[in-house]
């Protein structure tokens, strides 16, 4: 029996050493990640140490059996046949296990070669993927991490911090509603149907309403959906809040007379779906008929990365706008929102965390939002 360590930059290359000496069915004793020599092998990527075992031939070259018949004569080896045979019974009890211990750092390696990827340095790509594992985009994680790694670089600063620097300036300052008495405001809401457009209006409305003390009107412009004009009627009815229902574009003006003693004017609208040109018309019409202070679009937590960017392209019609989500409760990670950050580059404004009206929503906090992107995710 046979046995000898191999040594490789990456486990495929260690492995192929193996092959190459021992054969293709040589036996794993272990495999462990080793760290190179002298004080700079600490900042290098670790080695791959994998130790396996054979039969030696007279050839020099080493093939593993695992069944020898009772008259066979081992002429190369000096280990008796019976304990040769034992040691095989042990090492193959093992064997399963090495396998897929073999097979999971393999695979990590590939992972972590995939995501990494050109550009970023081995001793940041810990912060790289924990980004990528809150759902951050992995393009734009990447950006995140090679512009912490220059800043780092040119300073003296611990890397950590200079990352949450280069977070923090992408999450920036939020920008939630602020309304003077005696100056009217009116914000329009806008997004897909279903990401809780009507309910986050109904919790500012409340929160201006009753804890604020400020006179609020509400115009519906959701007339396709018969659900939603219902739900903002209950709503208004709980709050004693005067509700305007439009049925056109041009009823706007009529609207904003009745409401013209209001301090701030909360409009709802349709649904729109990402390629309806006609939707988009109504909502500028909307939008300039009511000469709109501020436009919130609203999108959910739960949104994949492909979706926000869809939906961000769709209403790049929109002059300017702050962005509301919904259904923090409900998603898992919080890459999303540094994602639409990041796509559209409009300021945050709220964050809604429940359907309680009107406890369940609060202004952004960026460093709450940091906590949340950077904590570390179990896999």
């Amino acid at each position: 029996m046979k046995v000898k360590r191999y040594i490789g930059h990456t486990a495929q290359e260690a492995m192929q050493k193996v092959k190459d000496e021992m054969g293709k069915d040589a036996l794993i004793l272990s495999t462990r990640k080793i760290r190179q020599k002298g004080i700079t092998g600490w900042f290098k990527r670790p080695l791959i140490e994998v130790v396996a075992a054979a039969d030696e031939s007279n050839e020099g070259n080493f093939t593993p059996r695992r069944i020898v018949p009772a008259n066979a004569t081992n002429y190369a080896s000096p280990v008796r046949q019976d304990d040769t045979s034992k040691v095989l019974e042990k090492l193959e009890a093992q064997i399963s296990n090495m396998g897929e211990i073999l097979n999971k750092l393999t695979s990590g390696f590939k992972i972590m070669e995939n995501h990494a990827g050109p550009g970023i340095k081995q001793e940041y790509v810990p912060y790289y993927e924990m980004l990528v594992k809150n759902e951050v985009n992995e393009g734009i994680a990447k950006d995140i991490i090679e512009k912490a790694g220059l800043i780092h670089e040119r300073s003296s600063v611990d890397f950590e911090r200079c990352l949450k620097r280069v977070l923090m300036e992408h999450i920036g300052p939020s920008r939630p509603l602020e309304v003077s008495p005696g100056s009217r405001k009116v914000v329009v809401f806008v997004g897909p149907t279903g990401v809780g457009k009507t309910t986050s209006l109904a919790k500012l409305a409340a929160i201006f309403s009753i804890q604020k003390q400020m006179k609020v009107g509400l115009i519906t412009a959701d007339t396709y959906r018969i659900a939603a004009v219902d739900q903002l009627k209950i709503y208004a009815e709980i709050m004693e809040i005067p509700l305007s229902i439009l049925y056109s574009p041009r009823e706007m003006l009529a609207a904003l007379e009745e409401h013209r003693d209001k301090d701030v004017i909360f409009v709802d609208t349709a649904g729109k779906s990402i390629r309806d040109r006609a939707q988009e018309k109504e909502i500028l019409e909307l939008i300039s008929l009511s000469k709109a202070d501020e436009v919130y679009l609203v999108l959910s937590c739960n949104t994949s990365y492909s979706g926000c960017l869809n939906i961000i392209k769709s209403y790049s019609f929109l002059p300017d706008y702050k962005l509301l989500f919904t259904k923090m409760d409900e998603a898992s990670n919080y890459g999303v929102i540094l994602n639409c950050r990041y796509i559209s580059g409009k300021p945050l404004s709220y964050i809604a965390t429940g359907q309680s009206v009107p406890d369940d929503i609060e202004v952004a906090d960026p460093n709450k939002l940091l906590s949340c992107i950077m904590k570390r995710v179990e896999v």
